[in-house]
């Protein structure tokens, strides 16, 4: 009589596995298919950040939080209806023009190897390098998709608009999806995950006002064309870690390269000295205040990011692991491992006697 008990016991067993799998294979399709609203509606909570950053700051010199709110917002809408009243269209025509030119640059590229005097018989490392080098056409692309995106930039700001106005409609909803008893926990981590986001935003902040100030001055130092565009580049290029100053860099040294090569060393050495003061300078300084991620961690989310859900993934990868990671450490690591690992715990101590 145990018999058909032990299987009809591993048969539930092994139906529940198989919902559990059929689940999650149906949940990741569903997120695949759906990753463009998703990345927009995070984009909007990032924006959302933002806005509640900055009617708090407002906040604490005596104005109410709507009415903060309510300032930031329609500075921002000024801040754009002016851009585009004073130079505006003049702004986004040199940045035609500055995408025109690095793609003629990146279109060079290759031909300056058939300059080199490379040994007879020796085509493997000019045809490597020629492959190693970008599709310029596909590099200008992604940009150009990226700068003409108005439409989605208009509904991750009403997104923004209406979590900054209610979030604790929002964040009310999401909680009273769990039992009870975890309600104080969800709302206390959601709570740290939206500080995490804002503290992970003032540090980008910081880092791509003093790219774009330092990369400035800098160029107009040395007496590079289009300095205004090319710092502004870099500054924005700088809320993307690790792979935007590296893009922002090529473009430097390509626009240098149009007025002459000894323009282009220049430029690469400048932006090698504004990346020695940002890194050393700048970052540690921001991370003092804010939060900060292991270069690791940023760098390898952004490339599995970028593979899977191409430019946007790659943007948002770093404020979303930031996310992630705290939902993580607070309600896996701490709630239900017991914590992270430290050297002085028990369980530690004895797990090195045993080895030795």
């Amino acid at each position: 009589m145990q018999v058909p008990e032990r299987d009809a016991e591993f048969a539930r067993r092994t139906l529940i596995a198989a919902g559990i799998v059929i689940a999650l294979v149906a949940g990741l399709a569903l997120l695949w298919m759906a990753s463009d609203a998703i990345f927009l509606i995070f984009a909007g909570l990032l924006l959302a950040s933002v806005f509640t950053g900055l009617a708090s700051l407002l906040h604490r010199v005596g104005l109410p939080k709507k009415a903060g709110l309510v300032v930031v917002i329609l500075l921002l809408l000024g801040s754009i209806a002016g851009g585009f009243t004073w130079g505006g269209i003049t702004i986004v025509q040199q940045f035609s023009d500055l995408t025109n030119l690095v793609e003629e640059q990146l279109g060079r590229l290759p031909a300056l190897f058939d300059e080199l005097d490379l040994p007879a018989g020796d085509t493997n490392a000019e045809e490597s390098v020629r492959d190693f080098l970008p599709d310029p056409s596909r590099v200008v692309s992604s940009a150009v998709s990226i700068v003409g995106s108005l439409g989605n930039a208009f509904i991750a700001l009403f997104i923004a608009i209406f979590i900054s106005w209610q979030p604790g409609l929002y964040r009310r909803g999401t909680v009273s999806l769990f039992p009870q008893a975890k309600r104080p926990r969800i709302d206390a981590t959601l709570n740290k995950s939206a500080r995490t986001l804002t503290l992970w935003l003032a540090g980008q902040a910081i880092s791509m006002a003093t790219i774009f100030v330092v990369t400035l001055i800098a160029l107009w130092v040395i007496g590079m064309p289009n300095a205004f565009l090319l710092a502004l580049q870099a500054g924005l290029l700088a809320f993307v870690p690790t792979i935007g100053p590296f893009v922002a860099g090529v473009v430097i040294v390509l626009a240098g390269f149009a007025e002459s090569t000894e323009m282009a060393l220049y430029g690469l050495g400048a932006y090698i000295l504004i990346q020695g003061v940002e890194s050393n300078v700048t970052q540690p300084l921001a991370q003092r205040f804010t939060s900060s991620l292991p270069p690791a961690l940023t760098l390898g989310a952004q490339l599995v990011m970028g593979v899977l859900f191409g430019m946007a993934g790659l943007i948002l990868a770093v404020p979303m692991v930031a996310v992630l990671k705290t939902l993580v450490d607070e309600l896996y690591v701490k709630d239900t491992l017991g914590g992270p690992y430290r050297k002085d715990d028990p369980m530690a101590a004895l797990t090195d006697t045993s080895r030795s």
